[in-house]
């Protein structure tokens, strides 16, 4: 179950966070409507949000125009969305240089230091200058961005990006962006602690940095922590109590890792009455959210309860999973 998340989804920082205003036909849309087309910036920016939200390609062609119109005025923000929108071909055709150039011209306006990282990491991982990415991940990092000194620690540890390999050197720059309580470094410098990414395993600082995360409110964190303290994997004594606390702290935040580690405390007993129909449930829901195949102990799992239970009972699980997977969030792509 140890898998490290390297987080492209960092590039969907504040600038992309905030919610939208609805767009309609009462005097507020009309009002804002108003305002856009008499050439505020801020009424741009916020008429294409709603119509991106919309999702209608009608209203997302309308939306990207918004934003270009915003980006052309020198709005930081609106160049920012238009560059993403380029990216992804939302309401345009997609053209990665153009967007690039667009985050570019963003990010010498707002001077915002996240969004250096966030340039630096698509910079990096899209084929464009790998020495300019390091260079914007420097500056986001000497201006104090967790997720500049993330950045550099991957390239450090991976010995890509133009950067040689140094795991120690990988191990500081991610504890420090972890000590500023970025929460997503704090959840991959915690599963990088039970690997040998750093030349060396250490549970108790893997530990350390997956309960600081699941304190901040990652799910993720308190499950894969709870799994642990479930199974005793990876050099954790077991608390099965706190597994389990853990474990549904997940669950109740829909992560993966909550199902899996409830389902294997059901199928096995620990910290719960054992309950194998629950924990074939459980395991194979998150089954069906592991985008990226890193459950292999879910096998052994579901095969120990299938022995136990009937062919009647395997039909209803199954039927109970395909239609509650059903309604579950379509997973992000893996890295």
């Amino acid at each position: 179950m140890i898998r490290v998340t390297w987080l492209v989804a960092m590039v969907a920082v504040a600038a992309l966070s905030m919610p939208a205003t609805a767009v309609s036909g009462d005097a507020a849309g009309e009002a804002l409507q108003k305002r856009a087309e008499a050439g505020d910036a801020k009424a741009q920016i916020e008429l294409g949000r709603a119509l991106e939200e919309d999702g209608a390609p009608a209203d997302k062609a309308a939306s990207t125009a918004w934003y270009r119109k915003a980006a052309m005025a020198g709005s930081a923000d609106g160049a920012w969305r238009l560059g993403f929108a380029l990216m992804a071909g939302t309401g345009t055709a997609r053209d990665v240089p153009a967007g690039l150039e667009w985050l570019r011209q963003s990010v010498n306006i707002s001077q915002d230091a996240d969004h250096m990282a966030a340039l630096a990491m698509l910079l990096a991982t899209t084929g464009g200058d790998q020495k300019e990415a390091m260079q914007w991940a420097q500056m986001a990092a000497d201006k104090g961005s967790p997720k500049g000194f993330e950045v550099l620690g991957m390239a450090r540890l991976s010995g890509k990006w133009g950067l040689p390999k140094d795991p120690a050197l990988a191990e500081k720059l991610f504890t420090t962006a972890a000590q500023k309580g970025d929460v997503n470094t704090q959840v991959a410098l915690g599963k990088l602690y039970f690997s040998d990414a750093f030349g060396r395993e250490d549970s108790t600082s893997g530990v350390h940095w997956l309960q600081a995360a699941a304190d901040a409110g990652s799910a993720e964190a308190a499950g894969f922590l709870g799994y642990l303290f479930i199974t005793g994997k990876e050099g954790v004594p077991v608390d099965a109590a706190r597994g389990v606390a853990l474990a549904r702290k997940a669950m109740a935040g829909n992560a993966m890792e909550g199902h899996y580690a409830m389902g294997v405390a059901y199928v096995t007993g620990v910290g719960v009455a054992e309950n194998l129909a629950e924990g074939w449930y459980q395991i194979s829901i998150a089954q069906r959210m592991d985008s990226q195949q890193g459950l292999a102990s879910a096998g052994g799992y579901l095969a120990k309860a299938a022995a136990k239970l009937t062919p009647a009972q395997l039909a209803q699980l199954k039927a109970r999973v395909d239609a509650d997977a059903a309604k579950l969030p379509a997973a992000p792509p893996g890295p």
